[in-house]
This record gives C-alpha cells, sequence and structure tokens, in this order.
C-alpha cells in the first residue's frame, strides 16, 4: 500500500506542469491621428505714406467767385479787400503711382502743419474734406462740383485738432478706375459769417502763400491682391 502511494507520488511530481502558450495582443481599432490644418497667417499689409504735391497742382479759391491763390487756406476774409461774408477753400493732390495692387484697408489724410486765426470752428463749423477730380489747378475750380458719389469725411472740428480723417473710398476708387490721383478739397461749413474778421485755418511750413509737397500726408495701407 505505502508502495503504491509512493508511486503515485513520484508520477505525479515527475509531470511537467503545463505551459501556456504566449498570450498574443489582440490588436486594437486606434482612431488615426489626423494632422492639424495649417494655420492661414495675416496676409501683411503694406503701408505707403504719400505727400501732397505741392506746386501748380495745389492752392485756393474763393467760393463765391473765380480767383485763385497759391496758399492752402480755408476760411473767410482772407485779405481787407476780400468780399466780406465770403470765403475760400483749398485743393490737395496725390500721386499714387507709388500704390501696389491690392484692397485699401485705410487711407489717413492728416496735417500737423496747421495755424488758426480767429475762431473758424466756432464761426464756420467743421472743416471738411471731400473727393474732387481735376486735370489742372485753376481758378475755374471755384465752383466745382463734388465728385459724384465721391467720399467725404470731418478733418477737424477744434482749433487744436486732430487734422486728420479717413477716405480710404475715393483711394479705392482710383485705383479701381485707373486714375492715376486721390484730389480733395478741404471747406469749412459755411464761406463766410459777414463780421469783418478773418477765420482762418492755414496749412503750411515756412511761407503761408507757398504751399509745398510735405504740408500733407496721405497714408495708405493696403492687403495685397491674391
Amino acid at each position: 500500500m505505502a508502495l503504491t502511494i509512493l508511486s503515485i507520488l513520484a508520477i505525479a511530481c515527475g509531470q511537467a506542469a503545463p505551459t501556456a502558450s504566449p498570450t498574443r495582443p489582440v490588436p486594437t481599432t486606434q482612431p488615426l491621428i489626423q494632422q492639424a490644418a495649417p494655420i492661414q497667417q495675416p496676409t501683411a499689409s503694406n503701408v505707403v505714406v504719400l505727400r501732397n504735391q505741392g506746386g501748380a497742382m495745389e492752392g485756393h479759391t474763393p467760393r463765391g467767385f473765380q480767383g485763385m491763390g497759391t496758399g492752402l487756406f480755408a476760411g473767410d476774409n482772407l485779405n481787407p479787400r476780400f468780399p466780406d461774408g465770403d470765403g475760400v477753400q483749398m485743393f490737395l493732390t496725390f500721386d499714387l503711382s507709388a500704390v501696389p495692387a491690392g484692397k485699401v484697408v485705410s487711407a489717413v489724410l492728416r496735417s500737423d502743419k496747421a495755424l488758426v486765426r480767429g475762431t473758424p470752428f466756432k464761426d464756420l463749423g467743421a472743416l471738411w474734406a471731400e473727393e474732387i477730380h481735376y486735370s489742372r489747378f485753376s481758378s475755374a475750380l471755384w465752383n466745382l462740383e463734388a465728385h459724384d458719389g465721391g467720399a467725404h469725411c470731418v478733418f477737424a472740428t477744434s482749433p487744436s485738432g486732430p487734422f486728420q480723417c479717413g477716405l480710404a473710398e475715393t483711394v479705392q476708387r482710383s485705383l479701381n478706375d485707373s486714375y492715376s490721383l486721390a484730389q480733395f478739397r478741404l471747406l469749412l461749413d459755411r464761406a463766410g459769417d459777414g463780421d469783418g474778421v478773418p477765420d482762418m485755418v492755414a496749412f503750411f511750413i515756412s511761407n503761408s502763400n507757398t504751399n509745398q509737397p510735405g504740408i500733407f500726408e496721405l497714408e495708405v495701407t493696403i492687403e495685397p491682391a491674391g
């Protein structure tokens, strides 16, 4: 009996334990990692600062009769011989040939060369800039109509400024129409007040009777085409 038990134990101890076959990992369906779409960088804008042309393409005219002068003035009673109650207006021209093609984001007309005499903003109202077209400056512009559908903006309302406003539509229209110039007339709400006292806004660098490049600037920001 004892021999039988020992034989059974020997057989049991001599049997090799069953070995488990290697476990193969079950393939999992991982979601595909999608590449992020490239971020579109904003297109850099071009900024071009233009100076007014000065010279023969600019000056002032009376508002009530034909005449002209070279200074850049707006207001009334320009001199003692000027008709009381009448005023003057000024004309500016900018060459757009340096402006690249594209969308005009902004176009700011500005000047830091203003000298105010009297009380033009109190007596004659705001100073406006409006879009016009002319082939040459002359006394015939005294009663020129504003450009049909043209832009306009308030350039100044106070003797302390600022003297600036936006006219992007004017520049865009000129570029679209292949018109190489941006041109503006600056004038106050009313021609004069009849009090015999000069109320003037003059723009100049050294001599008020001389217009020259750089009295006004037109800063144009362009978003390049394409």
